[in-house]
């Protein structure tokens, strides 16, 4: 009987349809998808380039610096996917992968322990750590091949050329793969023969799959990188919320992981008990690996993901041990019905549909649609001082006439100085506008929140700057230097054009005509959460209260968001 086939018995089906809901369940976090454009917008440049080797043509700051583009096998595949099936499409992709990481994993533990119900639970819990830092990144990749290298290496020896194509992939999709390595070293050695001798065939793995890693564009560069990252604490792009450790203030955080940190502990001394043992064995992969990953995900809360599969493959064993000896075995159709009741209950409010998914996903309505349609209808090009998260939406809809002071690409492009510059601006701090007046921008894009207002009504007070145009999230100032056409073009008529002619309306206090142009744009796109909000607001200010909540009950049926209110 095969591998596959043992996998796939009678018993471990139920659970692994199951779990396809309830892993997809965990797809739904909401994220403002910053470095997904710029990812997406790199695919593209490789393609009309015809070269893997990147120069800077998208800022003015780093114009002409090398690009160390090292996930660009990543970049290709995002924008092939988009070329074939849409921007909104890349929600179904997201969903894939995560279906697939964790249903390997699931069957990798099962395959281990023999109990598909631990399996089941352990892999579920994982993934439920994790799902606040799931959004449409190449890191999700990492979590995939780190899965994948589980299932072929735990208690069992691969095949060698499989171990490399795995490198030679991962080196290429995501600087993960130096984490990649550090678990192969782990689940490699022979913890349970400690002899020289028998350490000699897990060198060699090592060693080879550490030479395939220089199948990258940048060579040895692409190991330098992410360990520089890494270990140099007093980088500012360390100071990003995403990369601080997960007991400071800001950033994501995820619930379960003080519950789940706080177990590993008492889990790994359990098997210090001989009667455990006995029945389980002792999984040292798991147990390094776990201690491996608790240091990182304190370093650094973009670890926990990591930690959380770490975590699932050390408990396991244990939780198995206690299903069995719970004799769980005689309620296995009862136990998977009330998984599938809340994997069930779990997806139930969330739509399967691509559009108010990908809206909502990607925090899509927090880019500045309408005023890239305007840049566009006006051809509008020259230097933009603009928000660090709509550098790559900027790159990819105007694939370098709009070139920006900084963007999300951080230490690959730029050096540290732009990027504290544009710190004390975004903070508003005291001489911001002699920052970005010292620059070469000739425009300043920048949200309504964020301190916009305050940052528009400084910028115009100086009698140095004019109004381009405003759309429903955003402005656009430009120098008086800049000489402007005396009458802009509009842009293309659609339902983002309308939503800033409601945003305007609003602004002026003209909640009645708010609540109408909203309202139509709901017509069209019946999820759009600015409009939605909008109306809702609208509505109320005019004493509308049925109608506001008639309005955000409705929107709330495409997506229960959070941000709808």
């Amino acid at each position: 009987m095969t591998t596959v086939t043992r996998t796939l018995q009678a018993k471990n089906l139920p659970w692994f349809l199951v779990a396809v809901l309830l892993y997809l369940s965990f797809g739904y976090t909401e994220m403002q998808g910053s470095d997904l454009w710029w990812h997406i917008a790199a695919g593209r440049e490789v393609v009309q380039n015809s070269t893997l080797w990147l120069f800077d043509s998208w800022s003015f700051t780093a114009a002409g610096a090398t690009w160390m583009n090292h996930e660009w096998l990543t970049d290709l595949l995002y924008y092939g996917w988009v070329s074939l099936w849409g921007l909104e499409s890349l929600v179904y992709w997201k969903w894939l992968v995560i279906v697939s990481t964790y249903l390997v994993l699931q069957a990798a533990l099962g395959r281990d322990t023999n109990q598909p119900a631990a399996a089941f639970i352990c892999a579920g819990l994982a993934a439920a750590v994790a799902a606040p830092f799931i959004d449409i990144r190449p890191h999700l990749y990492s979590l995939l091949l780190f899965s994948i290298l589980i299932y072929l290496l735990l208690n069992r020896t691969a095949e060698l050329w499989k171990l490399i194509l795995l490198f030679v992939v991962w080196v290429n999709v995501h600087g993960g793969f130096i984490f990649g390595l550090m678990a192969l070293s782990i689940l490699v050695f022979p913890w349970r023969d400690l002899r020289i001798a028998a350490l000699v065939g897990p060198a060699k793995i090592v060693f080879v799959c550490t030479l395939a890693c220089l199948v990258n564009p940048d060579g040895i560069n692409s190991f330098l990188l992410p360990l520089t990252y890494a270990l140099d604490s007093s980088s500012p792009y360390r100071q990003l919320a995403e990369w601080l450790p997960p007991f400071r203030p800001g950033g994501i955080r995820s619930p379960l992981f003080v519950w789940v940190l706080g177990s590993a502990a008492p889990i790994a001394l359990a098997y210090a008990v001989p009667a455990v043992r006995r029945s389980t064995g002792v999984p040292w992969e798991g147990l390094a690996l776990c201690a491996l990953t608790v240091m990182m995900s304190l370093t650094s809360r973009r670890f926990i993901t990591l930690f959380a599969i770490s975590w699932a493959l050390m408990s396991a064993p244990l939780i198995g041990l206690a299903l069995q000896k719970l004799k769980a075995e005689k309620l296995n159709l009862i136990l998977v019905l009330l998984a599938f009741a809340y994997a069930i209950f779990r997806l139930l409010p969330y739509p399967l549909s691509a559009g108010p998914a990908y809206h909502y996903l990607t925090a899509e309505y927090t880019y500045p649609r309408d005023m890239l349609n305007y840049v566009e209808a006006n051809d509008i090009q020259g230097n933009v001082f603009a928000l660090y998260n709509w550098g790559g939406y900027l790159h990819w809809r105007t694939d370098g006439k709009l070139k920006v002071f900084i963007d999300g690409r951080a230490n690959t492009v730029y050096d540290e100085e732009p990027y504290n510059q544009y710190v004390s601006v975004l903070s508003g701090k005291p001489g911001w506008l002699d920052i970005v007046e010292s620059t070469k921008a000739d425009y300043f894009l920048w949200p309504y929140y964020l301190g916009g207002v305050e940052k528009f009504q400084t910028l115009m007070a100086s009698g140095r700057w004019q109004v381009v145009y405003q759309d429903s999230v955003s402005f656009l100032l430009a120098r008086k230097s800049v000489r402007l056409p005396e009458q802009g073009r509009p842009s293309i008529a659609s339902p983002y054009r309308m939503l800033s002619a409601a945003k305007l309306s609003s602004f002026r206090g003209d909640a009645a005509t708010a609540a109408v142009q909203a309202g139509r744009v709901l017509q069209q796109i019946p999820w759009q959460k600015g409009a939605c909000n909008l109306a809702v607001q609208s509505h109320r200010q005019l004493g509308n209260t049925a109608k506001a909540e008639e309005v955000l009950a409705e929107c709330r049926s495409y997506f229960p968001s959070v941000q709808l209110r």
